[in-house]
């Protein structure tokens, strides 16, 4: 069995908080992992960095059989779907998923690409994915690659850009079978962002469900010296474990060591940098959605 829908993205941008809700639906089934990743992971070789193909190989999806089997718990639920981030990382993804899927409703949630940056390298310098503290040093080092690519996936400023992805998405569905958000929407009326999501996958959107927790959420790093040292160098131990301990524990463990967090306000400098870098994309994307996004610019 294939899905139905998928979540295409944005990474950074709710997408885990938009995982648990779709799954509080008695009426839509979402597998247990997110981010299988199989439209992306398809035909890509494993990557050469041995930290990154550890923790990928938790939720990367590359067998189409493996990928069909991860929704053979359904029962009878209308609307059959997964949440995968990295679909909005690459310009290849779109034609697979046409291929395959080809009716498939597809959903994303854009964030200001200045935020959203930043959010991630703050998510993995906390939970000891990135061990470069300058983060201007990461943003100088990277203005001196192209930024627009076919594949942005695991990059910072690059993963920014995306309008050429969402290009690549419409040539392949009608307008119809997507729909986009903002971050701000799921962030100032969550329950209402889920009623419109349920009415666009068919299913009913009277159906409440509770959207205060918000999920995976960046924040800062962890302030208790002690244990920021435990838990940023345990990233790759965590990694292994991951596959033998269930979420139910894995869940309230990882809240609890990220409940005191040492915030990390982007530079204002730094600030004024990314939004010069991004202003174009951004103008593309508020053209694009037909929505204004002039407060991204300020």
């Amino acid at each position: 069995m294939l899905p139905n829908f998928l979540v295409i993205g944005a990474g950074r941008s709710g997408t885990t908080s938009l995982h648990h809700y779709l799954g509080s639906h008695p009426d839509v089934y979402l597998p247990r992992v997110k981010s299988p990743s199989h439209f992306y992971c398809r035909d890509r070789a494993p990557s050469e960095n041995p930290g990154v193909r550890l923790v990928t190989r938790n939720f990367f999806v590359p067998n189409e059989a493996d990928y069909e089997a991860l929704f053979d718990g359904v029962r009878g639920e209308k609307a059959i779907g997964e949440v995968s981030p990295a679909y909005l990382a690459s310009t290849a993804v779109p034609a697979r998923i046409a291929e395959r899927i080809p009716e498939a409703r597809l959903i994303a949630i854009l964030r200001n690409p200045v935020d959203r940056v930043y959010a991630r390298y703050v998510a993995r310098l906390r939970d000891g994915l990135e061990n470069r503290s300058d983060f201007a040093g990461i943003v100088r080092e990277e203005r001196t690659e192209s930024l627009i690519r076919d594949d942005a996936a695991g990059t910072y400023l690059a993963a920014g850009f995306c309008s050429h992805v969402l290009r690549s998405y419409f040539e392949k569905f009608s307008r119809d079978k997507i729909r986009i958000h903002l971050f701000e929407d799921l962030r100032d009326d969550a329950a209402r962002l889920m009623a419109e999501t349920f009415e666009f996958l068919g299913v009913d959107a009277s159906f409440r469900i509770d959207t205060r927790a918000r999920h995976n959420a960046s924040g800062g790093v962890i302030r208790n010296p002690l244990l920021r040292a435990m838990w940023t160098r345990s990233a790759l131990l965590r990694a292994r474990a991951q596959p033998y301990v269930p979420g139910w524990i894995r869940g309230p463990v990882s809240a609890a060591v990220k409940r005191d967090l040492d915030r990390r306000p982007l530079d204002a400098e730094l600030r004024a940098e990314l939004t010069a870098l991004y202003r174009t994309e951004i103008e593309k994307l508020q053209q694009m959605l037909n929505r204004d996004l002039s407060h991204w610019l300020r």
